[in-house]
């Protein structure tokens, strides 16, 4: 099994702070100790160069020896170092602080090398590696610098200062330092591990989630959602993800109820259309009965094929496959020859029609094959429901940009809860059951999608036992 991504993201983030807390100690260790050693250095070439011309003045005077001593053993424990002053054959004259220099003989010893380019007159100084060479000072940074005097009014070299400083002192300071240093990073690694710990936690546990609600999904489970207070990127994924689920179930629940209501659709017209044909072939229906059965064979077959055109219709819609080609047309002339083309049905019903223009030719952009259907509909729902004797009132006006087309019809009106879901693919309001025997509940459907197709919109209005309303939208054009 592969790692999961919290031990991925938690092993990476400790990785990164192990290696950059070893490269600063590594970088810290040497930098460090480079710049005590320099900084020491400049330090006790200075206090020679100091004391070097302090010495020139009080060597010939007795009277200041004893301070100057008092002077020397005062520097060397203020600064933790050994000085010693020789004159130009070598002897120690003065020496304070051995630090370890003092040999069984209490005799200090410097290479002869260093004492040699001090007394030519050059500043002196070195880094001096630890080495077993018994009284010599080793291990051990050393200034020296040579004690000028004046005599006959001439510059001659009287003797030298030497000043040495322990490595280990130096090395002790580092060391001081850097345990500091470890212990401000040890702490700074447990809180970075702590706060590592609970980011990767945060990042891998909604993810973890993610992809076990994922898979439930693939699996058909489209009720899973994931709880989680959403922050940045990873909060606007989850969001996304629940809204998909939302989205996939609604369409699932689509798909299913488009199948039932479909299976339903076909199967009572295929049923009567069955059972007819079985009677008239085997001799049930009688003979003169045969015409009239076959009337209603002949009706079922036409609302099949009604059922399967508008299925296909609703198909190529959805499918964006059917293009719309926008052009002008007169929207008045397209409603008064709908009214014409339902004027039989009109006078069966005795049905009052009022139509109501604003002007006598109104252009709108569409796609005139498409909004016809539109009318077409609308105005068959209107002399469907319209009870004997009864209005349809089709009105058109100007409203800035667009023109507004109503069908309205007297008779007993659609309720709150069904007006609200009207518009879906195979729905029927209870009282519409009675009265269209012929649909399906596809118009509707059909017709919002065209309305939208064309980036406009259409809505119901309805009072119980009064009026229905259907008003769409389209763009007006100005044609001269």
């Amino acid at each position: 099994m592969g790692k999961t991504l919290f031990t991925k993201i938690f092993s990476v983030t400790v990785l990164i702070i192990f290696a950059s807390t070893l490269l600063t100690s590594v970088l810290l260790f040497t930098q460090l100790g480079n710049y005590l050693v320099e900084n020491q250095n400049s330090e006790l070439a200075a206090m020679a160069e100091h004391i070097a011309e302090v010495t020139g003045y009080v060597m010939y005077d007795a009277d200041d020896i004893t301070m100057f001593n008092f002077y020397i053993d005062n520097q060397s424990r203020n600064e933790s170092c050994a000085i010693i002053i020789m004159d130009a054959e070598g002897s120690v004259v003065i020496s304070a602080g051995g630090q370890g220099y003092l040999d069984k003989e209490n005799v200090i010893k410097i290479d002869e090398r260093y004492i040699e380019r001090a007394l030519e007159g050059e500043s002196v100084s070195e880094i001096i590696p630890q080495r077993k060479q018994g009284g010599y000072i080793t291990d051990s940074l050393i200034a020296l610098e040579p004690v000028r005097v004046q005599s006959a009014g001439e510059e001659g070299i009287w003797g030298i200062v030497a000043v040495c400083k322990p490595m280990p002192q130096i090395r002790q300071a580092r060391n001081a330092l850097l345990n500091m240093f470890i212990a401000a990073q040890a702490a700074a690694i447990l809180l970075a591990f702590l706060v590592s710990y609970v980011v990767a936690r945060r990042i891998s546990r909604p993810i973890s989630k993610l992809n076990a609600a994922a898979k439930a999904v693939a699996g058909g489970d489209f009720t899973k959602k994931i709880n989680y207070e959403p922050y940045g990127e990873l909060g606007e994924l989850i969001a996304s993800f629940n809204y998909m689920t939302d989205a996939l179930k609604e369409i699932d629940d689509s798909r299913s109820s488009f199948v039932s209501n479909v299976s339903h659709e076909l199967r009572t017209p295929m049923t009567i259309i069955s059972g007819f044909v079985e009677g008239i072939l085997d001799g049930t229906i009688a003979e003169e009965d045969r015409t009239k059965y076959l009337g209603i064979v002949l009706s079922e077959t036409q609302r099949l094929s009604r059922l399967v055109t508008d299925l296909l219709e609703t198909s190529r819609l959805e499918s964006g496959t059917v293009k719309l080609v926008m052009k002008p047309f007169d929207i008045n002339a397209m409603l008064r020859k709908g009214i014409i083309s339902y004027e039989q049905a009109i006078t069966d019903k005795k049905i009052d029609v009022e139509a109501e223009f604003m002007y006598d030719r109104m252009f709108v952009s569409g796609a005139e094959d498409s909004i016809y259907r539109v009318v077409m509909n609308l105005l068959d729902n209107a002399i469907k429901f319209t009870p004997d004797g009864g209005i349809i009132r089709i009105k058109s006006v100007v409203r800035g940009q667009k023109v507004e087309v109503s069908v309205e019809n007297t008779g007993e009106g659609i309720s709150e809860k069904d007006i609200a879901r009207i518009w879906e693919r195979f729905y029927k309001t209870d009282k519409s059951r009675g009265m269209d025997k012929n649909g399906v509940g596809l118009g509707l459907y059909l017709v919002k999608t065209i309305i939208n197709q064309h980036g406009n919109r259409i809505w119901a209005e309805s009072k119980e036992g009064e009026y229905t309303r259907f008003t769409f939208a389209l763009d007006k054009v100005n044609v001269k």
